[in-house]
């Protein structure tokens, strides 16, 4: 079975996270939020020849690049971390998702940015 193309996972991904975001699944729609950005951040880092191998923090590092290129208009290594950290919080000890000052409306709008980047991106 063939993969799909990153920049369609990163939809569907940021679908089940604006889902779980509406229906008040804060738990959820972190986890979906986090794995819609690293799919962003691999399809956009694969077109401009960046490489990830696959790691967490090289995605960060791209996402900065990627923000240094022009690509995205602002960096998101931050978002990136903050959303690996409180991930493994959950899963690995439990604890409720803290987004600081952010909202999970502001995350999602944030990586609604970074996967229509990547759509179009992925037309040319």
């Amino acid at each position: 079975m063939a993969s799909k193309p990153k920049v369609e996972v990163a939809r569907e991904h940021l679908s089940k996270a604006q889902d779980e975001a509406a229906g008040g699944d804060l738990r959820d729609a972190v986890q979906w939020s986090f794995a819609s950005l690293e799919a962003a951040i691999d399809a956009l880092a694969e077109k401009h020849d960046i490489s990830i191998d696959e790691k967490h923090w090289r995605r960060s590092e791209a996402a900065t690049e990627l923000a240094d290129k022009g690509v995205l208009p602002k960096d998101l290594s931050d978002l990136h971390r903050l959303l690996n950290e409180e991930r493994k919080a959950m899963f690995y000890e439990g604890e409720d998702p803290e987004l600081g000052e952010l909202s999970i409306e502001d995350v999602l709008a944030e990586i609604e940015t970074a996967v229509e980047i990547a759509e179009a991106g992925a037309k040319r």
